[in-house]
């Protein structure tokens, strides 16, 4: 369930270059892990109103929201992140886009989006990194406006999360490795931090996305194991004279 206030600073934030910038390199990283996904629905969390994913081959997309807002689009569903309006193992792909970082309840979002995914469905999820330089500057800043006001969750903490949840973690990247600069000149200067941490991995990055599958049930069935019966049946003798006369 996100905090409205923080959504509605975060949809002005992403209306803003660097927030624009940022948008486009996790939507495109997110249409990479659902490139090969095959099935009906794909559900989105995100404060972003407008947020839109055309890379994939699911039949039909929902967007989940708080309340009711002036332009949502038609495919918008008002629902609590924590009381999704959908059944149990019914949902192809969910991706949550920065809604646990702004969720009062996170621990309660993510078990529901796990219990609406079908066996073997996909849970995608966009955070920030505090181990980045996005970090450290939400370290220094008032974290009054966004993106700082968000809880920027650890991403191994979250990995034990998923665990409880049931899930399995497929892959985790991460991207934007510039400082957070709002000037598209000053980040232009220190892309060679993306192109000195980027190949080699290091979770260094300000954003991840990590991508978990759900577990599916392993029934073993259970063999009756049959007892032979112990019945003691006496030993028939025959009738003697005396006591057929008898």
């Amino acid at each position: 369930m996100l905090d409205e206030q923080s959504r509605q600073l975060f949809q002005a934030w992403y209306e803003s270059d660097l927030g624009q910038h940022l948008r486009h390199i996790e939507v495109t990283e997110v249409e990479k892990e659902i490139d090969h996904a095959v099935g009906y629905y794909l559900v989105i969390q995100s404060p972003v109103q407008k947020i839109t994913l055309e890379s994939h081959r699911l039949r039909e997309t929902m967007l989940i929201a708080p309340e009711l807002e002036l332009g949502a689009p038609k495919n918008t569903v008002v629902a609590k992140s924590n009381e999704l309006p959908f059944e149990s193992d019914g949902i192809d792909v969910h991706v949550m886009h920065h809604t646990l970082d702004l969720s009062v309840m996170p621990h309660d979002d993510l078990r529901e989006a796990a219990r609406t995914l079908l066996p073997s469905g996909k849970l995608i999820i966009v955070g920030f990194n505090p181990w980045s330089l996005w970090g450290l500057r939400r370290f220094f800043s008032k974290r009054a406006g966004a993106p700082w006001n968000a809880q920027f969750i650890n991403h191994r903490r979250l990995e034990d999360w998923l665990k409880v949840a049931g899930l399995s973690l497929d892959n985790k990247r991460f991207v934007s490795f510039e400082p957070p600069f709002h000037n598209s000149r000053w980040r232009r200067r220190f892309a060679w931090i993306r192109s000195l941490l980027k190949p080699l991995k290091l979770p260094f990055g300000g954003v991840y996305i990590m991508t978990a599958t759900k577990l599916s049930p392993r029934y073993i069935p259970l063999k009756p194991r049959w007892k032979t019966a112990r019945v003691h049946v006496p030993p028939f003798t025959k009738p003697t004279t005396k006591g057929m006369k008898e």
